[in-house]
Order: structure tokens, then sequence, then C-alpha cells
């Protein structure tokens, strides 16, 4: 089979496997090479496929959908990450996490100062004074 996983970004995985498997908003599931065509919404999780003659690979991603058709298999996800081991995974998902919560932090703040500067301008319009 041949497996392609897309970001709205770029495209993440794209190569020869002997399995997939993933966890759908319905359960697990592993597609193998004879598998009846096949749609599915993917739930937040780990994508883990087998290339030919390799060991396992994972993906981690928020949300997406999987199509398999032939023996073609296209996930097309939001959010992922890869990773040749599990730790590896791990590692980058708690990196990703602390950026996405610093960078949520700024964009607080700024709305906070966003907020005031618009408070206040009401209240000099309304000839009081905002402190």
């Amino acid at each position: 089979m041949e497996l392609l996983i897309c970001s709205p970004l770029d495209t993440v995985v794209q190569t020869k496997i002997e399995k997939v498997t993933f966890e759908a908003v319905d359960g697990y599931r592993t597609l193998l090479p004879k598998h009846v065509d096949f749609v599915s919404a993917l739930g937040a999780g780990i994508i883990t496929y087998v290339p030919l003659k390799g060991t396992a690979k994972y993906v981690a991603c928020h949300q997406g959908i999987v199509v398999k058709q032939g023996d073609k298999v296209t996930i097309s996800a939001q959010g992922t990450v890869t990773g040749d081991t599990l730790t590896e995974l791990q590692e980058h998902i708690q990196h990703d996490y602390k950026q996405n919560e610093e960078h949520r932090k700024e964009l607080s703040a700024a709305m906070a100062r966003l907020e005031l500067g618009l408070a206040r301008g009401f209240q000099q319009l309304k000839g009081g004074t905002y402190d």
C-alpha cells in the first residue's frame, strides 16, 4: 500500500507501507493491503505505520480524515507531529505544547491591553476618566 499523510501546510509522510493503525472516532482501526475501501473521521491520537521492510513509525495529530481507496491510504490531518519512536514523538509534542502555551499567554496579554485601551477610549469619549 501507499501512505500519504498531509497537513494543511505540507506533505508529512509519503511512503510504501505494510500496514497503518489509527484511532478513528469510533475506535481503533488497522488497514492492511487487502482491506476494503474505507472512509473515517480521525480522532486525536497517534497514527502508527510500518514501512515496507522497516520498523514502526509514528505521527501524532489533532483530528482529520482517512480514505483508503485501492492500494492508497490518504490521511488529511491537522496539527501533525512525526517521530521514529514514541519517546521522540512525546518530546516533540511537549516542545510544541510549550511553544503553543507561550504563544497563548502572549496573545492573552495583548488582548487584555487592547481591551483596556478600548475601555479607556470609550471613557474619554464620554468625558470621564478611566484608571
